[in-house]
């Protein structure tokens, strides 16, 4: 009797979680470490917190960094960010950043899956990739340390790929590739090793 109603409980329990899977009330992507003091809308925002559509993100302090965690396996540092959760599901999340650095390790994508990241002068359209995009007051840049990133201006297209670096400002003629440096390289490097990503 008891392994029946133990049997019955486990079948209950495993459908409901089908059923959340399935109604989409699972996070898509929770915050996984924290350095420093961070905010979602204005509140102080801890571990484990959940990252959905709409909500901005900031971290005040230049050095202080959050981590956001997929479940897909994705995992993004901030580093003193501001930015905006335009949007976040299973299959499409688009982030706006309105200051500061992101350091994106993103797995291959599904079929029909996008990501990308927007900020004042470009959108960037990610394929499967480890990359950094910084936004400053008068200019964004990137760099990618592996795969490819289409990155768009009003003024056209160019790939990103693999050590290499782009500027992009408000006046830009062109969307002129080159090799990153040594030293962001390094940076870049340390940083994903720091996220697990390496």
């Amino acid at each position: 009797m008891k392994f029946k109603m133990l049997l019955v409980m486990i079948i209950l329990s495993l459908t409901f979680m089908g059923n959340v899977f399935a109604n989409g009330f699972m996070a898509v992507a929770n915050v996984s470490k924290i350095r420093g003091k961070a905010f979602i809308n204005k509140e102080k925002i801890k571990e484990g917190a959940e990252i959905a559509s709409g909500m901005v993100l900031s971290i005040p302090k230049k050095g202080d960094f959050v981590e956001v965690k997929f479940q897909n396996g994705h995992i993004i540092r901030f580093v003193g960010a501001i930015v905006k959760v335009e949007d976040i599901t299973p299959k499409s999340t688009l982030f706006n950043l309105i200051k500061g650095k992101i350091f994106s390790a993103i797995k291959p994508l599904t079929s029909g899956e996008t990501f990308m990241v927007k900020t004042k002068n470009a959108s960037f359209e990610v394929r499967g990739t480890r990359f950094s995009i910084e936004e400053f007051k008068k200019y964004s840049y990137i760099c990618v340390r592996e795969g490819v990133v289409a990155t768009k201006t009003t003024r056209g297209e160019v790939e990103v790929k693999k050590d290499e670096d782009l500027t992009i400002t408000s006046t830009n003629a062109d969307l002129k590739t080159n090799l990153a440096s040594q030293k962001m390289i390094d940076l870049s490097n340390t940083i994903f090793k720091e996220m697990g990503a390496l």
